[in-house]
């Protein structure tokens, strides 16, 4: 379900139980929460976790309500927390409108760790470089992956913004997703699905011949 101003896909996996996790929410409006409550209540599915890729402004603005609604709070990577605390300073400077936010989950996410949800399992995988804690979380069994803003089709995360670094971000997709088996889908942030074989082939900004863009 993509939200906000920018097009935020927010991300639900099912746990095989009737639970939900939830990545990213960007609620933003009532009406963007009558959505997301909608979809939940047509499949049947309560939340019960509420992992976060990384803090940007736009993958934050429903943590607020995930919270009064659910009693969820985010989970974050430690090196992204300062990016959390940062988001109220960008809504003010995007003139949008934010809930204040709530406290982090005291459990941070961490590099490798595996986190088991009924039946889901996710490892969770650092891949810095658009944001300094980002991280993605990879369904090996479901064949895809929880991309957030690194990965795109066609494109990649952009390093512009605090605590983003080109360099970084070049690794983290050649050395943790260009690993991974070509048919495993990408779930990003923004933008349609992809998979690890089809960015790792033509990605004109990273690619697996070396000749990307970025890679100069």
């Amino acid at each position: 379900m993509a939200f906000n101003a920018f097009s935020e896909n927010t991300i639900v996996l099912h746990d095989g139980a009737k639970g939900a996790i939830v990545f990213d929410p960007g609620m933003s409006s009532p009406e963007e929460w009558k959505q997301f409550e909608e979809e939940l209540n047509r499949r049947g599915w309560t939340p019960r976790a509420l992992l976060l890729t990384h803090a940007h402004l736009d993958h934050v603005l429903g943590c607020a309500g995930m919270k009064a609604r659910y009693g969820l709070l985010p989970r974050v990577h430690c090196e992204d927390q300062v990016t959390y605390s940062m988001a109220p300073k960008a809504a003010e400077l995007y003139g949008v409108p934010m809930d204040p936010l709530p406290d982090l989950h005291p459990d941070s996410l961490v590099d490798g760790d595996c986190l088991v949800f009924g039946d889901l399992r996710l490892t969770i995988r650092w891949t810095p470089g658009h944001a300094p804690g980002h991280v993605v979380f990879v369904d090996e069994e479901g064949n895809r992956l929880v991309g957030g803003d690194v990965l795109f089709r066609g494109s990649v995360g952009r390093t512009d913004l605090p605590g983003g670094d080109a360099p970084t971000l070049v690794n983290s997709i050649q050395s943790v997703l260009y690993t991974m088996p070509g048919g495993m889908e990408v779930w990003p942030g923004h933008g349609p699905m992809t998979t690890i074989g089809e960015e790792r082939a033509s990605n004109p900004f990273i690619n697996g011949e070396g000749t990307g863009m970025m890679q100069a």
